[in-house]
C-alpha cells in the first residue's frame, strides 16, 4: 500500500493524532497513517517553499519517505503540472491512502481529482482519504476519515449517465450496494429502519436500465409498473437516511420511466401496448439512441398493422405474413406499372391509405435493421450519419403521417 502526502509551508506542532483506538505523538499525520495502516511506500510532495521549511524535520519522523517536487498552484499550468505529478506517482493497479492534512491552497480539491481520475483510469483502488484536524489546545486531533466523498463522484457520474442516456444503471448499483454496505457495518443495531425499499428501487432501475439498452419493451413495461409499487414515503424517508445525493434525482427518475408502466402487457389491451411503444419510441430518438429506435419502429409497423386488422401482433405467424405481405408490397412499388398488385395490397389498404410511403418506410426500416444486424460487413454498408440524420429528422414525422389514426388511438388508450 502506498501514502501519497503533501507538505505545506505553515507551522506544524506536536499533537496526539488518534485513529480508532491508536495514537501517535508527531508533527505529521504521514507519520501517524503508516503506523496505523500497513503502508509500504510513502510518497511527499512539496513545493519549494514547504521543502525549505519542513523537509529535514519530516525526513526525520518518515524516514522512508520519497519527495517528489510539485510547483505552488498559482496558475492553471501549474495545476496540471500537480495533476500530472501525482498520477505518473502510481503504478496501475495500486492501492493507496491519501493524506490531505498539510497540503495548501486548491491543491487537497485537485488531489482528490486526481484520486478519482486514478480509480476510472488506472483501475487504483483508494483504501482511504484523512485528514487530521490539529486542535492546538487539546491533547489529542482526531483523524478524520474523508473515504465516504469518494461516493460524490460516482453519484456525478451514475447522474450524468441518467441525464444524458436515460440509462439508471449505475444508480441502481449505488443504491442496491447501500444495503450491502449497511448490514457490512452492522448499522441494523443503530437505525431504526434498514434500506429495503432503496435496495428494491435500485434492483428496479436497473432492469428497467437493461430493458431499455437492449429494446426489451414489454419487460420495461412489467418493470416499470413493479416500479411504482414500491411505497413512495417510505422510499424518501430511506433516500433522506442513506442516499441523500439521490434525493434530486428521485421525483426525475420516476416521472421519466412511470410513462412506461402497463401491468401484464401482454394480455393489456394492444392499442396501450402500442401506445407505450410510441413513447418509448419518441424517448429513444430524445436520448439519441439510434439503433434502438430503428431495431423497435421496424416492429413497431409490423406491430400496428396486426392491430389495425386484428390480428395477434404477438403471434409469430402472424407477423410473418404481415412482413411477407409489405415485402410483396415493396417489389410491387418498384414497377407497379409491370409488376402485379398484390393480393396484400388490400388489406394493407384498409389500415394505411398511403402504400407508397408505407412502402418506402418499410424498405428503409428493413435495410437499416439489417444494416445494423450485419455490422458492416456487407459490401455497400449505410453510413452512421445517415441512419442518424433518418431517425432525428423523419422517422416519427413519417410514422405520424402514415399511423396518425392508429396512433391517435393507441394515445387515447394509454392514457386510460
Amino acid at each position: 500500500m502506498k501514502l501519497l502526502t503533501f507538505l505545506g509551508t505553515n507551522a506544524y506542532y506536536s499533537t496526539n493524532y488518534v485513529w480508532q483506538d491508536q495514537g501517535k505523538q508527531t508533527e505529521y499525520v504521514a507519520a501517524a497513517l503508516a503506523e496505523f495502516f500497513p503502508v509500504e511506500t510513502i510518497q511527499v510532495f512539496l513545493t519549494a517553499e514547504a521543502r525549505a521549511k519542513h523537509w529535514q524535520a519530516f525526513q526525520k519522523a518518515v524516514p522512508q519517505a520519497k519527495d517528489i517536487d510539485i510547483p505552488s498552484g498559482q496558475s492553471e499550468d501549474e495545476l496540471w503540472q500537480i495533476f500530472e505529478a501525482v498520477v505518473n506517482s502510481v503504478e496501475p493497479g495500486e492501492t493507496i491512502i491519501l493524506d490531505v492534512t498539510h497540503s495548501f491552497r486548491s491543491i487537497p480539491l485537485f488531489v482528490f481529482l486526481a484520486g478519482i481520475y486514478l480509480q476510472k483510469a488506472q483501475n487504483v483502488k483508494i483504501a482511504g482519504v484523512y485528514y487530521g484536524a490539529y486542535e492546538r489546545d487539546r491533547e489529542r486531533s482526531p483523524i478524520f476519515d474523508l473515504t465516504p466523498t469518494l461516493k460524490f463522484a460516482e453519484w456525478l457520474t451514475a447522474t450524468d449517465k441518467f441525464l444524458n442516456t436515460g440509462s439508471a444503471k449505475e444508480l441502481g448499483q449505488l443504491l442496491s450496494t447501500i444495503q450491502q454496505d449497511f448490514y457490512r457495518q452492522g448499522r441494523q443495531n443503530q437505525e431504526p429502519i434498514a434500506p429495503k425499499a432503496l435496495r428494491q428501487f435500485g434492483d428496479r432501475i436497473q432492469a428497467i436500465s437493461d430493458s431499455i439498452e437492449l429494446v426489451r419493451p414489454l419487460k420495461l413495461m412489467e418493470e416499470t409498473a413493479r416500479l411504482e409499487r414500491i411505497p413512495n414515503e417510505t422510499l424518501k424517508t430511506e433516500v433522506g437516511m442513506f442516499a441523500q445525493p439521490f434525493a434530486l434525482l428521485l421525483d426525475r427518475i420516476q416521472a421519466d420511466y412511470s410513462q412506461f408502466a402497463l401491468v401484464n402487457p401482454r394480455q393489456a389491451d394492444a392499442q396501450k401496448t402500442l401506445a407505450k411503444q410510441f413513447d418509448l419510441l419518441r424517448w429513444y430518438v430524445d436520448k439519441s439512441l439510434s439503433t434502438q429506435v430503428i431495431l423497435l419502429s421496424r416492429e413497431w409497423v409490423v406491430s400496428a398493422l396486426c392491430v389495425g386488422l386484428g390480428r395477434d401482433y404477438l403471434q409469430k405467424s402472424e407477423r410473418e405474413i404481415i412482413e411477407q405481405s409489405l415485402t410483396q408490397l415493396v417489389e410491387w412499388a418498384k414497377d407497379k406499372d409491370h409488376n402485379p398488385k398484390p393480393i396484400a395490397a388490400d388489406a394493407l389498404g384498409s389500415v394505411i391509405t398511403n402504400l407508397e410511403g408505407l412502402s418506402k418506410l418499410w424498405s428503409q426500416l428493413r435495410d437499416m435493421r439489417n444494416d445494423l444486424a450485419h455490422t458492416e460487413m456487407r459490401q455497400n454498408s449505410l453510413s452512421a450519419s445517415d441512419m442518424t440524420r433518418f431517425v432525428r429528422e423523419e422517422l416519427l414525422t413519417r410514422l405520424r403521417e402514415l399511423f396518425g389514426e392508429a396512433i391517435a388511438r393507441s394515445s387515447d388508450s394509454g392514457s386510460g
